[in-house]
This record gives structure tokens, C-alpha cells and sequence, in this order.
């Protein structure tokens, strides 16, 4: 229709969804809770920019129809003036092939000579159209025609050569349609995206703490009294599986420690029953007698062997304990070990001449390592007596030391009677003693308290033997960090 022209116009809980979850405080819950959020807020975040970017694309695609529309009226207008641009509106209107554009054209002394909208836009007053401000050339507005659907435009202005402003503005009606389904759409799939993410969310925490809530329930059957309960492991290689076996193995470990002192106990209770007893009756054989002086004197002096014995026993016990619970106390040393073995050596030499038995040593003329002097003489002491003791006349002991690239490695082997197999295990516990070595005098702590002291330098010992044929005892020590630069 033209006017001013001519023509018309998206406590943890037990299993997934099935147990409800204890707390909100439960890291099941806040997992969950995290979940979700984290799914929705991405799920909002997509569909905001899939938004901006399809309301961008339509109104590029709007605004370049009105664009080539401005064009083609301003080339007919320059072509044949304000009478050629209303024919050609008004021919379009009658074969409705007329565009959905809403079109003004103003003259130089601002009376509107032509005003211009689609039939079909029947709400749409004119003259409110006529009243509202010019749109300034190669700019955009927006114009609202207040009409019963509230349709608004977007407009733009082209100044002519001859000063007449031709507007051309196209409605945003198709594009806000497109948008608000948009929108409905997106508002009714983010509905059970929040329910996935939730019920997601239950899932993953459930699966995840699995492994945890087993631990717990195997720390509920531990107090409860099953100390061989343990966290069932799936070999699954992520870490909360890793965190199942180093938790068996702990488990395994305190096991074996709670073995290891009930064994201690028993062989403590059966080992001072004895030199106690001893103690006891020449004691009660001292008081009874009516013996002289230098008997009693004899009594007396047993007395205190045995519990020198029995204070070495409780002293060494105390030792290793220590030194397995990392609180021995070290005085550590530039220490050469050449010269440690070898004064080892030479105090044990007479023991073994006496019983038949040839000791040697090879050992470089210096061997430095950091230790704690004291200590390493005892754990050589310990092994030489131990090799002495078990080796008949006519056997042989050799004691090497050598550097091998950042270590020290020390080897006592012996030509004695041996250990079985089963036996080799067993040696390192506290007061274990063989079948073969029960007729010889000890505590069946030595070794217990070789390994410790050892350990507790950071470094290990190692045992080879054969019955019969002799046992290789081989100590491995670190070199100091200033004598491996």
C-alpha cells in the first residue's frame, strides 16, 4: 500500500538411584552435585552460543536481503525517478510478487512522497510509520509498528544524489519465530539434561567410591574382629585399584608384624622361662644351704651371667625394633669399611684358629661409605660369630669387600653346615634358631639384628646356601653422594 502516491499497497549413596544418599554432606552427594551443575552449565553454555550464532546468521542473511533491496530501488529510482519505483511497487502488490519489505522515500524538503508496506501487514499503521524518526544513511535501527503482534523492523537509510532518503526496512517477525522455538526447544531439552546430568552424577560417584566404601567395609570387618579381611581388587590399573592393593598390602604387612610379635612373644616367654628358672633355683638352693661364703659368692655370680644374658636379650630386641621403625639413632660417619672388616677380622681370628677354622679377607685399601661406625662393626661381628659358630674344624671363611659402581658390596661365605630351603626364610626372625643350631649358645637375635641395622642404612642384605655346602651372606651398602661425583 502506498501513501502520498498513487495506487494501493538440559553420603553417598549405595547403588545408582537406588539408595538415597545418607547426607548432602557425603562426597557421593557432592559429586553428584558437581556433576550435574558441571553438565548443565556446559549444556547452557552450548546452547547460549549455538544461540548468538544462529541469531548473528539470520541477521546477516536478513539485513543483506534489505541491502540488495535498497540497492535495486535506489538504480530504478535514479533510473526513472519516484514514479518508476511506485509503478513497479504497485505492479508487484497487484501479481503479488510483492516483497515483505516495509519501504519510505523522502524527499528533500522532508514531505514523505511515498510510504510503503506489504497487504498482508494489515495491522501496521501508516501514519505512525510516517511519524517516526528518519533512520540516518548506511546505519541500522530498529523501528516498533505498534501493531497487535507487536512486529518490529530493521531499517536502513541510503541518501540519493538528489537528497532524497530512501529507507528500506525488513521485519524480524521469521527470525524472533526461529529464535523462540529455539529457545522453547532448548528450555525443554535442558529439562532432562538436569535429570541425566543428576542421575549421571549418581552413577559416577557410586563407581568411583566403590573401591573406597570396600576399604571401609573392610575396616568395619578388621574391628570387627576378621584381621584376614581384605579389599577386593578388580586389576583394573586405575588408581583407586592401586589404592586397594597398597591398602592389602599394608594390611598384609601389619599382618605379618602381628604375626612376627605373637611368634616374638612365644619364643621371649620360652627363652626367658629357662635362664629365669635358672636364676630362681640357685637362688632358692643359695638360701637353703649353709654352704660357705664362696659358694653363695658362686651362686651369686650365676645369677648375674644370666641376667646379663637376659638384658642382652631385651637390649638387641629393643635394637631392632628400633631400627625397623626408622628410630635408631645413627651416628653417621665417613666411614672405610676395608678397615672395619678387617679389625672384625683380626678380633674373631683367635676364635676361629682355636676351633680349626682358616679366616681370610680380601678387601680394597679404601672402601668409604657413610654410616654409623659402631653399628656396622656390629653387623660384621654378628656375621663372623654366626660363620664361626657354624662351620666345623677344617672349614674355611672368607670375608671380601668391593666397590661395585655406586655401591659397597661385602660377602662373609663360609664352607659350613648350611641351611635347608625352608630354613632360609626363617632366619631373619627374632629369636629363630634351626634345628641345627639349637645346641649351639645364642639368642637367635643376630641376625634379626644384622638385617635391621642394614636396613636402616638404607641398604640390604642377601643369603645363599645350600645344606651342607656352606651359606654366602652378602651385604650391599650405598656409596656416599660426594664419592659417586
Amino acid at each position: 500500500m502506498i501513501a502520498g502516491a498513487t495506487g494501493p499497497g538440559g553420603g553417598l549413596g549405595g547403588g545408582p538411584l537406588g539408595r538415597p544418599f545418607r547426607s548432602s554432606r557425603t562426597i557421593g552427594f557432592r559429586l553428584a552435585t558437581w556433576y550435574s551443575l558441571a553438565l548443565i552449565l556446559t549444556s547452557v553454555t552450548l546452547f547460549g552460543l549455538t544461540y548468538l550464532f544462529m541469531s548473528s546468521a539470520l541477521q546477516a542473511r536478513d539485513r543483506e536481503d534489505i541491502r540488495a533491496e535498497l540497492r535495486e530501488l535506489a538504480a530504478l529510482y535514479e533510473a526513472g525517478g519516484l514514479e518508476r519505483v511506485a509503478e513497479l511497487l504497485t505492479l508487484q502488490a497487484r501479481t503479488g510478487t510483492s516483497e515483505p519489505f516495509l519501504i519510505r522515500l523522502t524527499g528533500p524538503g522532508d514531505a514523505p512522497p511515498l510510504l510503503w508496506k506489504p497487504d498482508d501487514w494489515v495491522d501496521i499503521d501508516l501514519r505512525r510509520i510516517q511519524a517516526m524518526a528518519r533512520v540516518p544513511s548506511g546505519q541500522w535501527s530498529d523501528l516498533r509498528a505498534r501493531d497487535n503482534e507487536g512486529r518490529s523492523f530493521e531499517v536502513t537509510a541510503l541518501r540519493l544524489p538528489d537528497g532524497s532518503l530512501l529507507e528500506v526496512g525488513g521485519s524480524t517477525e521469521g527470525r524472533d519465530r526461529v529464535l523462540g522455538r529455539f529457545r522453547q526447544a532448548a528450555a525443554w531439552v535442558l529439562i532432562p539434561i538436569a535429570v541425566l546430568g543428576f542421575s549421571g552424577g549418581v552413577l559416577l560417584a557410586n563407581r568411583a567410591l566403590q573401591p573406597i566404601r570396600r576399604i571401609v567395609q573392610t575396616v568395619r570387618a578388621i574391628e570387627g574382629g576378621s584381621i584376614d579381611a581384605r579389599v577386593p581388587t578388580h586389576r583394573t590399573g586405575d588408581e583407586l585399584d592401586e589404592l586397594s592393593t597398597l591398602f592389602n598390602s599394608m594390611l598384609e604387612r601389619i599382618s605379618f608384624l602381628i604375626r612376627g610379635m605373637r611368634s616374638a612373644l612365644d619364643n621371649v616367654a620360652h627363652d626367658l622361662r629357662t635362664p629365669i628358672a635358672r636364676i630362681r633355683g640357685v637362688a632358692e638352693i643359695a638360701l637353703r644351704s649353709d654352704d660357705s661364703a664362696d659358694d653363695a659368692r658362686q651362686a651369686l655370680a650365676e645369677c648375674v651371667d644370666e641376667s646379663d644374658q637376659l638384658l642382652t636379650m631385651l637390649n638387641t630386641l629393643m635394637d631392632i625394633s628400633e631400627a625397623e621403625s626408622g628410630a635408631l639413632t645413627l651416628d653417621v660417619d665417613a666411614v672405610n669399611l676395608a678397615e672395619l672388616v678387617e679389625g672384625a677380622a683380626d678380633l674373631y681370628r683367635h676364635v676361629a684358629e682355636e676351633k680349626g677354622v682358616a679366616l681370610s679377607t680380601r678387601a680394597a685399601s679404601e672402601l668409604w661409605v657413610a654410616a654409623d661406625r659402631t653399628r656396622l662393626r656390629q653387623v660384621l661381628a654378628n656375621l663372623l660369630d654366626n660363620a664361626i659358630k657354624y662351620t666345623p674344624a677344617g672349614g674355611r671363611i672368607e670375608v671380601t669387600a668391593e666397590q661395585d659402581r655406586d655401591r659397597v658390596v661385602v660377602r662373609v661365605a663360609d664352607t659350613g653346615i648350611g641351611m635347608t630351603p625352608d630354613e632360609l626364610p626363617r632366619i631373619w626372625e627374632r629369636l629363630y634358631r634351626g634345628d641345627q643350631s639349637r645346641s649351639q649358645r645364642g639368642l637367635g637375635l643376630g641376625l634379626s639384628l644384622v638385617r635391621a641395622v642394614v636396613e636402616a642404612h638404607r641398604g640390604r642384605i642377601e643369603v645363599s646356601s645350600v645344606a651342607g655346602g656352606g651359606s654366602v651372606f652378602t651385604v650391599v651398602l650405598p656409596l656416599p653422594a660426594a664419592t659417586i661425583a
